[in-house]
């Protein structure tokens, strides 16, 4: 009886051992989970500043950052007290440190299969300012490159005296951008935009808010680069567009200034966008939008022109929707 009493196991030791093979179970799923969420997890040395994610935030720049008087003969005591009141004191994410990034550089995961990276690009030439750097945000899907978006750059206008900044913040498939200015007067915000990523790793707009003249005080002149500016756009061609073709392709299109324009395209009830685009002038009557570059035989280019009846659109995409026909009409909605 001793013997086998040795041998048999007590109620005690069964315990200990599902325990044990508890502790260890719930310890590994501990860990896994770690892993998931470190795996899926923006890098927050990159994700930019929470502030930049705040309308009220933007809205409060030019009230908060007016200077009063003559902007150079302010007394250090009247810098430093014009610097604290300002409220993009407020923010405590270096942008500076963008101008060290060479090479990619990884700012995490939105899922499993979504990644986001950022890259310094080489930016389009601007008359009358130098550019200082430029940082690109890229989606990538399965390894696979599907849109991308400038989220920081710097401009300095020398003869204005102006520096125009692009900061940013990342929030899971968020993208938050604000456009800003900086120069004698004070800085004032110039636009706030909030972004998506959806699941097919394209950049869709969801909300924004274009700052003009009138949003500063009257008081407030403009700067030399602000009036070179707004001698070259051409305000008649802002406004928002729809046309169909009668495969049921719709075209929607709103052109907020001819360098700031979105783009959706539906077809077959899916829906592709195309954010932050530009626009080349055809002279005074036409404008050309290339909206994807990596589609051929201009496949990814849109023409836009102004006739005595309104607007029409037409290209290569248009073509292919109605074979035989140059372009269709363009409704102006607003």
């Amino acid at each position: 009886m001793n013997i086998l009493a040795k041998k048999i196991p007590t109620m005690r030791n069964i315990m200990g051992v599902l325990c044990f093979l508890s502790l260890l179970s719930c310890k590994k799923t501990e860990e896994d989970t770690n892993v998931k969420s470190k795996e899926i997890a923006l890098n927050k040395e990159w994700q930019g500043d929470i502030a930049i994610s705040d309308l009220d935030f933007a809205n409060s720049i030019y009230p908060t950052c007016r200077v009063s008087g003559d902007f150079f003969e302010r007394s250090g005591e009247q810098m430093e007290e014009d610097n604290t009141e300002c409220i993009l004191s407020k923010i405590k994410f270096d942008y500076e440190k963008l101008e060290s990034v060479k090479t990619r550089v990884s700012a995490g995961k939105i899922n499993s299969k979504t990644e986001v990276f950022i890259k310094t690009t080489k930016p389009k030439p601007i008359e009358g300012a130098s550019l200082l750097h430029q940082v690109t945000l890229y989606v990538e899907v399965n390894n696979t490159v599907t849109d991308s978006m400038i989220i920081y750059h710097s401009i300095n206008f020398d003869m204005a005296l102006e520096v125009s900044q692009r900061y940013y913040y990342l929030n899971k498939d968020m993208i938050y951008l604000l456009d800003f200015f900086e120069n004698e007067s004070g800085s004032g915000a110039k636009k706030w935009a909030q972004y998506k990523i959806n699941t097919s790793g394209k950049i869709i707009l969801v909300k924004q808010k274009i700052f003009s003249p009138e949003d500063f005080d009257d008081s407030r002149e403009a700067s030399e680069a602000e009036n070179d500016m707004a001698e070259e756009v051409d305000r008649s061609w802002n406004g928002s567009y729809h046309a169909e073709g009668s495969n049921g392709t719709l075209f929607d299109i709103t052109i907020n200034w001819l360098d700031d324009i979105s783009l959706t395209i539906t077809e077959n009830g899916i829906k592709n966008s195309y954010p932050n685009l530009k626009a080349m002038k055809m002279g005074d009557e036409k404008i050309k939008i290339n909206y994807d570059l990596s589609l051929s035989d201009e496949m990814g280019v849109i023409y836009i022109k102004k006739k005595e009846n309104g607007f029409y659109i037409s290209g290569s995409p248009i073509f292919a929707i109605l074979p035989g026909a140059d372009e269709m009409p363009l409704d102006k909605i607003r």
